[in-house]
């Protein structure tokens, strides 16, 4: 709702920006507590956290970008305006596990362990990022005449009153948008049961690389449930139903199962 914390000459701080901060410092911060408990030196933790985040950041760029690539070859230097907003999960996910695994490699860490570490971290982050995505209004849901239906001001022309003034929903001057299902918020929600159910499994006797596969599946569900909600053009379905993001979903969902199932089976 708050799309511009302030301004001091050219220079604007946008809430986004802002909250994909505190999203990373909580994150890092649950990562390091954990690695301690698990006896992985914190600073290790921390030099990993910077490969994924940089590898995040860039592979969920690179994802939204050409998802619209329409928007930026007229203002290709507006591609850098990572504050803005304007990431994709999944495209995050595939760039930051890249970077991690680089790091990995490099350091000698067990995967599955170092997994389970960053499991509930980015469970919180990811909750706290879609805070984020409200104020920005951006990643917003369906038009709908619910109670549920959460209205966005014209102030600071967010992308969901841009996009209703686009396809004349609302007229010129308008000072609103229509009401949206806020599926940032509830995304917000469900981010947050996910870390608490891995939080509450954390010292369970599970194998190495269950927590992580579990989190795989919980945000595959959530995700793909909460997808048939979010608004898309037109052009983001693909086998016709479903968002691509959907279909990550599904992968994730399968990839999560197979892996708990593999785990159990070969180091029962």
């Amino acid at each position: 709702m708050h799309r511009v914390l302030f301004r001091i000459g050219d220079f604007t701080l946008y809430s986004y920006g802002v909250m994909l901060l505190i999203a990373y410092l909580v994150g890092l911060w649950i990562a390091s507590r954990e690695g301690k408990r698990r006896g992985i030196d914190p600073k290790k933790i921390e030099s990993l956290a910077f490969w994924i985040i940089l590898g995040g950041v860039i592979g969920a760029r690179i994802w939204y970008v050409l998802e619209h690539l329409s928007d930026y070859s007229r203002n290709p230097f507006e591609i850098l305006m990572i504050w803005r907003g304007g990431l994709v999960f999944y495209g995050g996910f595939i760039g930051g596990f890249i970077g991690g695994l680089l790091y990995l490699r490099l350091s000698k860490l067990s995967f599955y362990r170092v997994s389970d570490i960053f499991a509930p971290a980015l469970a919180i982050a990811f909750a706290i990022g879609r805070i984020g995505c409200f104020l920005n209004g951006c990643c917003y849901g369906k038009i709908t005449n619910s109670w549920i239906g959460v209205r966005f001001p014209a102030r600071d022309l967010p992308p969901v009153y841009c996009d209703h003034l686009k396809h004349g929903y609302i007229e010129p001057g308008a000072q609103w948008s229509l009401p949206v299902i806020p599926t940032q918020l509830i995304s917000t929600v469900d981010c947050f049961i996910i870390f608490l159910i891995l939080w509450y499994l954390r010292k369970k006797s599970l194998k190495e690389g269950s927590l992580f596969f579990i989190f795989l599946i919980l945000y595959g569900i959530h995700r793909f449930t909460i997808d048939f909600f979010r608004y898309y053009e037109g052009n983001a379905l693909v086998l016709k139903y479903l968002t691509l993001s959907q279909v990550m979903s599904i992968v994730f969902i399968i990839t999560g199962s197979f892996m708990l199932f593999y785990r159990a089976r070969t180091e029962a």
